[in-house]
């Protein structure tokens, strides 16, 4: 019956009967089904019960059984159940904590990352379910260190296809069915293969298959560390006719064979091959094997294996060939070509297998050099977990036993030489031997780490061999490469074994450098665990730790450098805010004093005298301003906190001519009368106000009497913290807010968080706006509006912009005030300025702009005229439109444009003072002609006042004083 039903009839009827299929599976199916469909579904495969517990999953098998990733693999553990399987197949239960996670992440990066086979080709949906298990897999079974991360982002991504190899029966069979089919197999077999062990092995059986020998061997071209050639077997054969000489440090039984020495030796350096019939009469030939093993070699053929340029890279030989398709034993020339046939696939294979090693220990250096990278910028704060950390890594891929740094005394110190009596060379090298002293050593072994501090104590010992410290001898090597600054590389040195008492054998010495070049300490390693001296590649590597060692102590050192200037800085700011506060005498001096009305100091009128009242007079008046404005009772301050910070205020005010706590209390007193007199308090809120108002007294803060530019000119410390925009405003701002940190001090403490935030927001930005930068960003957009009568100041962002402004506004304001005032302040900032054009005529060696040279001050009734034209009454005639109220600020600026248009005619005639001085001459009709330009010039849509966009620059390098930028503006 089951031969009349067809495919589709079967799986029709298995569809419609799908409990009876599910039933008939779990009893019947094989376990091998099973993992058939779960990989061709995307998902993990079950283990057998014999090797696992029966719910157990792993990833499906993709190497071949001889694969040495393969026998490297260990089981994965389940993702259900709670039981985790260790190295030896023992059930235990799973713990996160964090040494397990740490072991675990240390097994994972053990492994090799050069996969030797694709993945079984699935379906684009199955592939991507299983990346994402894998993914899964990795971020959820280890720590997300920014480590695991990096070692994630290296990780290498080579995929090698594998041929699998087929079983020794069934080449058998193969070869005595079809000798063309099997020689295609044998050739697949090592064509994919990229591992020199697994490689030797496979040829070796091959080449015995096809010449039907009894024995192969394999002997790789290597090159010694004092560059000689030897022969490398990597596997452990049937070799003969030679010296050889087992490398027992190798984990494979590997053995070599001198160059030019024997029948292997002499194939490999002339080239020719050697056949022998019997190959005990050869006198090159050596029985040593034979006598050890019991064999007899008669028949032998060895031929060398060549690469794509003619050079030799192996040697491959057969011994004993079988009697059964022979009957003598011997090789024949069918078999010498057969075997020069098979040689040249082998040298191709050998060729790949060479560049891939050398590929996967590029990748590993490179792995490794990221590794040091990454722990040199991850640990900066401790010197000894910086040093550590490296020698831990170099010990680890430079395999060696010992491995030390020794710094330099006083390294962290920037000298000229290297201790008493010394000196540098211009590399960095110390000229005096015995001056070398060494302040700690830090040596590391398989075992302990051991650290030498200044006065020669040790903490913690090494077992194992003699401390580097108390080696006289090898101290006397490292203080020779100090001296020096050549590296050292000392092998097979008898010297070196009585002087340590035998404990090294091999000795790599580099020094270490800082950024400036200069030697800061040297750098061991001791004792390769191969035996072999350190060669080239060693030195390369090492001398890239070196770098990186240097690297992670100059930037070290530089941390603590950097923690012990923090640490000063908040000594200094507890000891500056201690004595820059001010003193309860002060407090109780005028803690007592009526503060009068506000009508009668005329503190509400824009025309209030600048020069009027005392300093401790000013202080009371802010008091009375601040309690007309209702800030006082707005934020519960008792009248004495209130009056200990406007003096704190007023003490860090410095002493210069203009930029001083009277300026600062003229702009708080100019704000008063717009929020006040011009009733500009019912635009803004409590909060706005209160910010505004605050900003005008701190607006200047610590002035140093010069300008922005003068800061960018002589690189200075604010400059360098805040930058070259509006560097002395941000200082401004921060030197408030350090005062407003101090409990004693803080009038804002009883706002909530969310006031407080809005108010030091808005304290900023009206701070900053007193650079003229800014106003005129702000002019250029605000103009706009008023004249489209778009403005709406119940939005943020226009209620900003006129806060700006009015901040300028105060700020210039004296260029409004009546006739005398405005030439007083005038005078101050002609005095102020001519003091920094002196400090650069002297400092800086350079010639002042017009604004700050003493021998061009008659220009000053010309500059203020443009002053007041182009930068203050663009200003005052929009917040006129704004509100009428303001409108006699307008006006006064016009009035002192005349007075000072008059002044410039009548102090000094341009053309006659500049006759007898040509170059004067053309600068005063330079002035002339820009002057009438710009009375030429209408305003445009911007309603910039005439003023270019250079012009705006340059008034922007002032920090806001009503006539210091028409200087900067003309001297530019």
């Amino acid at each position: 019956m089951a031969d009349s039903l067809s495919w589709n009839e079967v799986e029709d009827y298995l569809d419609a009967h799908s409990e009876q299929l599910c039933d008939y599976v779990v009893r019947k199916a094989e376990l091998a089904v099973i993992n058939k469909w779960l990989v061709a579904h995307g998902f993990l495969t079950v283990m057998h019960p014999s090797r696992r517990s029966s719910g157990s999953l792993t990833c499906s098998p993709c190497v071949s059984p001889s694969s040495p990733v393969e026998r490297s693999r260990k089981p994965h553990r389940s993702l259900d159940s709670p039981f985790a399987i260790d190295d030896d197949g023992h059930r235990h239960r799973r713990t996160n904590s964090k040494k397990h996670l740490r072991h675990n992440f240390a097994k994972a990066k053990s492994r090799s990352v050069f996969r030797t086979c694709e993945p079984a080709t699935v379906s684009v949906a199955a592939e991507a379910r299983r990346s994402s298990f894998r993914s899964m897999r990795k971020y959820s079974s280890l720590p997300p260190s920014s480590n695991y991360i990096l070692c994630l982002l290296i990780e290498s991504k080579v995929r090698l296809p594998q041929y699998e190899t087929s079983t020794i029966e069934f080449k058998k069979e193969l070869k005595t069915a079809d000798d063309k089919a099997f020689f295609l197999d044998i050739v697949k077999d090592i064509a994919n293969d990229l591992d020199l062990t697994s490689l030797t092995r496979k040829t070796t059986e091959n080449l015995s298959l096809l010449l039907n020998a009894d024995g192969a061997s394999l002997f790789i071209v290597e090159n010694t560390a004092a560059g000689k050639k030897i022969l490398v077997s990597k596997v452990f054969d049937i070799h003969s006719g030679t010296n050889i000489y087992p490398v027992t440090s190798s984990e494979d039984n590997a053995v070599e064979v001198p160059w030019g020495k024997g029948i292997l030796g002499y194939v490999a350096e002339t080239g020719k091959p050697v056949i022998l019939e019997c190959a005990s009469e050869d006198p090159r030939y050596n029985d040593e094997v034979d006598r050890i093993t019991g064999y007899h070699t008669d028949s032998l053929l060895c031929m060398p294996v060549f690469n794509a340029y003619n050079e030799v890279v192996a040697v491959a030989q057969v011994i004993n060939r079988s009697c059964e398709d022979s009957g003598d034993g011997r090789f024949t020339k069918t078999d010498e070509k057969l075997f020069e046939t098979y040689l040249q696939f082998v040298g191709i294979a050998i060729t790949n297998a060479q560049l891939m090693d050398t590929s996967r220990a590029e990748y590993e250096r490179n792995r490794s050099l990221l590794e040091v990278t990454h722990d040199i910028f991850e640990e900066q704060t401790s010197l000894e977990n910086v040093i550590l950390k490296t020698l831990q890594r170099s010990q680890r891929l430079l395999k060696c036993e010992r491995a030390a740094v020794l710094l330099i005394e006083d390294v962290g110190k920037p000298k000229g030489n290297a201790g008493n009596g010394s000196s540098s060379t211009p590399n960095g090298s110390i000229t005096c031997v015995q001056t070398v002293k060494f302040s700690r050593i830090f040596e590391l072994n398989a075992l302990a780490v051991v650290s030498v501090t200044n006065n020669g104590s040790t903490s913690g010992l090494v077992t194992g061999g003699k401390q580097l410290a108390s080696s006289p001898h090898l101290m006397q090597l490292a203080e020779q490469v100090a001296s020096s600054g050549d590296k050292l590389n000392i092998a097979d040195s008898i010297e070196v074994e009585k002087g340590s008492s035998g404990n090294v054998r091999s000795l790599l010495a580099m020094p270490i450098r800082n950024s400036h070049f200069q030697i800061i300490g040297v750098a061991k390693i001791i004792n390769k665990l191969s035996g072999q001296p350190f060669d080239e590649n060693d030195e390369q590597l090492f001398e890239a730790f070196t770098i990186f060692c240097g690297l992670g102590i100059n930037n070290t050192m530089m941390y603590q450098e950097l923690e012990k200037a923090n640490a000063r800085q908040k000594v200094a700011i507890e000891v500056l805010s201690y004595h820059t506060a001010a003193s309860d005498t002060d407090v109780d001096k005028l803690k007592n004093v009526q503060i009068p009305e506000t009508v009668e100091w005329r503190l509400g009128s824009l025309t209030f005298d600048d020069f009027c009242l005392s300093g401790d007079q000013m202080a009371v008046a802010a008091v009375g301003m601040f309690k007309d404005l209702g800030l006082a009772s707005r934020l519960r301050i008792d009248r004495e906190t209130l009056l200990r910070w406007i003096l704190t205020v007023k003490r860090n005010y410095r002493n210069v001519p203009y930029h001083n706590w009277r300026h600062a209390f003229n702009v708080a007193q100019v704000m008063f009368s717009l929020l006040v007199t011009c009733n500009m308090k019912e635009t803004f809120s409590e909060l706005e106000c209160l910010a505004m108002f605050v900003g005008c007294l701190c607006h200047d803060l610590d002035h140093r009497g010069t300008n922005n530019a003068f800061q960018e000119k002589t690189g200075s410390a604010l400059a360098l913290l805040y930058g070259t925009q509006n560097t002395m405003e941000h200082h401004h701002f921060n030197h408030a807010v350090m005062i407003l940190s101090s409990d004693s001090l803080n009038i804002l403490r009883n706002l909530s968080s969310t006031e407080y935030s809005v108010v030091m927001n808005t304290l900023k930005q009206c701070i900053l706006a007193t650079d003229l930068t800014v106003y005129f960003q702000v002019r250029s957009r605000f103009v706009p509006l008023l004249t489209e009568s778009d403005y709406d100041f119940e939005r943020e962002e226009h209620r900003e912009m006129l806060r700006s402004l009015m901040m300028t506004a105060c700020d210039i304001a004296a260029s409004t005030k009546p006739w005398d005032i405005q030439r007083r302040v005038a005078e101050l900032v002609t005095s102020e300025f001519f003091d920094q054009g002196d400090l650069e005529k002297s400092k800086l060696k350079i010639t002042p702009p017009a604004l700050m040279d003493r021998d061009r001050k008659h220009e000053l009734p010309l500059l203020q005229m443009r002053w007041i034209k182009n930068i203050c009454l663009p200003l005052y005639e929009a917040l006129s439109n704004v509100n009428p109220q303001m409108a006699p600020m307008r006006d006064g600026a016009l009035q002192n444009m005349t007075h000072w248009a008059k002044l410039a005619a009548t102090t000094h005639d341009p053309v006659s003072s500049a006759s007898s001085n040509p170059a004067r001459h053309n600068h005063m009709h330079h002035l002339h002609h820009r002057h009438h330009s710009l009375d030429q010039q209408p305003n445009n849509n911007n309603n910039t006042g005439g003023v270019s966009g250079e012009e705006e620059r340059e008034a922007g390098d002032v920090v806001a004083p009503p006539h210091v930028e028409i200087y900067i503006d003309e001297a530019k």
